[in-house]
């Protein structure tokens, strides 16, 4: 491969390993990187450390994995492109032709937003995403402390046409009731994320771009009819005067809390709770979401070997399980400071150990052990032989077998780990005592 490149060319760099590759990837500051048949895993890890290293550096992926298809489409990213084997040589010159000329043509951002994480829930929540670039709704984000609310909305935000346009960031639980009567003055366009600002004035810096109200189930109640007023109208009223000055904004707004039960309670407003909640998006806890957890493990590992100028290296597959066992009550943020402990103290134990926790705790009652790949847990290796050959099986067999194979592991997981108590399992699933039961029969579980 190398060889052939430099006939076109080119200055090729090869390397037998990722960690290889990252290590000199500030030295070398290529034009595009080629990676070859990885697993899924290690592909998702070596994607998403170039993207944090450089956003704009597109990748070409050349694998017979299908699987990472699904992977670029959720990336959020334009210039991650793949190639099925077995490819010939005039396939992926026309492909490195095709990606240097639209290098040229985009402009990606460095700080444009990592979503990680390959679960279920987070490929619906980065469709959400694209899905709302075109359009200007409100978007209410909801989820756990640390759970990276911010993140989805500055992802919302850069991956829409309102890019080039400011996203500001208000604490609505610092906003007084004279930050709201008082004239703007004297704004810092630096300052976006200054709490103490008029969020009139707010709305004004902002216009054509986005208003990310954070924390608004703090917000006092007796300021949510003047924030309502503002949103509803779209403009902003000057003081002293009846003269009303349109804004073009996006309102995306995050809460920890249950803006729904909050309604029920009388503590927050049904009708800026209904302005606000145009478009849902619901973030599970990390603990909801086990099999993304090596994935983050690994990516804040590359991220502070990076920051630290240490040599990346791998985490170990004993740590990686007991990460997942680890129930994480304050979410990825608690991950992202475990992992940048391990680094600084170059200790992997202690990352471990950094949970203060017995080892019990790490053991979780509370959910099945789904740490490993979901292609994994279906055998995807098995079932990709049935795509040889496309006239003998149709797509939907092999997605009735694929899910198939996981349902039934993950039953028997949940079975054994129950005692098989088929109540407590229903329970686990979350599924119907009577569905649980006809699977049970259907798969044969014994």
């Amino acid at each position: 491969m190398r060889s052939i490149i430099s006939g076109w060319g080119y200055s090729p760099f090869s390397f037998d390993k990722e960690t290889i590759c990252l290590d000199n990837m500030s030295t070398l500051n290529p034009g595009l990187v080629i990676s070859g048949d990885l697993s899924l895993e290690r592909t998702f890890r070596f994607v998403n450390t170039l993207k944090m290293k450089n956003r704009s550096l597109p990748v070409l992926i050349i694998s017979g994995d299908y699987g990472i298809q699904d992977f670029i489409d959720t990336s959020l990213f334009d210039d991650i492109f793949f190639i099925s084997t077995p490819v010939d040589q005039s396939e992926i010159k026309m492909a490195i032709r095709k990606i240097q000329g639209n290098r040229l043509k985009s402009k990606i951002y460095q700080d444009y937003p990592l979503l990680i994480g390959n679960s279920l829930k987070m490929q619906k929540i980065k469709k959400m995403v694209l899905e709302l670039s075109g359009s200007k709704e409100t978007v209410l984000i909801q989820g756990e402390t640390g759970t990276g609310k911010e993140l989805v909305a500055r992802a919302i935000h850069f991956k829409s046409d309102r890019r080039n346009s400011p996203f500001i960031k208000v604490n609505t639980a610092s906003i007084s009731r004279e930050s709201f009567e008082n004239e703007p003055l004297g704004f810092n366009p630096g300052a976006y994320s200054n709490a103490e600002w008029n969020p009139k004035g707010i709305f004004k810096v902002a216009d054509t771009g986005t208003v990310f109200l954070d924390h608004m189930e703090k917000i006092p109640a007796s300021l949510q009819a003047e924030l309502l007023q503002v949103l509803d109208t779209g403009s902003i009223s000057k003081l002293r005067t009846e003269k009303k000055e349109p804004v073009d904004i996006r309102i995306i707004a995050s809460a920890s809390a249950d803006l729904g039960l909050l309604v029920e309670k009388g503590e927050f407003r049904k009708d800026l709770f209904y302005r606000l909640n145009v478009i849902r998006i619901d973030i599970p806890p990390l603990r909801n979401r086990i099999q993304d957890i090596p994935l983050l493990a690994v990516f804040f590992n590359d991220k502070f070997c990076g920051d630290l100028g240490k040599s990346h290296f791998n985490l170990s597959k004993k740590t990686k399980n007991m990460l997942s066992c680890y129930h994480w009550p304050e979410n990825v943020r608690e991950l992202e400071n475990v992992v940048r402990h391990s680094v600084l103290t170059g200790d992997e134990d202690s990352m471990l150990n950094k949970l203060c926790l017995p080892d019990q705790r790490l053991k979780s009652t509370n959910h099945i052990d789904c740490s490993e790949d979901i292609y994994t847990v279906a055998e995807l290796s098995d079932v990709k032989k049935y795509l040889k050959d496309l006239n003998e099986v149709s797509l939907k067999d092999i997605c009735r077998e694929f899910i198939t194979r996981a349902e039934k592991k993950i039953m028997k997981q949940a079975l054994e780990k129950t005692n098989w108590n088929r109540k407590k399992a229903a329970i686990l699933l979350d599924i119907s005592y009577k569905s649980l039961l006809n699977k049970i029969k259907a798969y044969d579980l014994t």
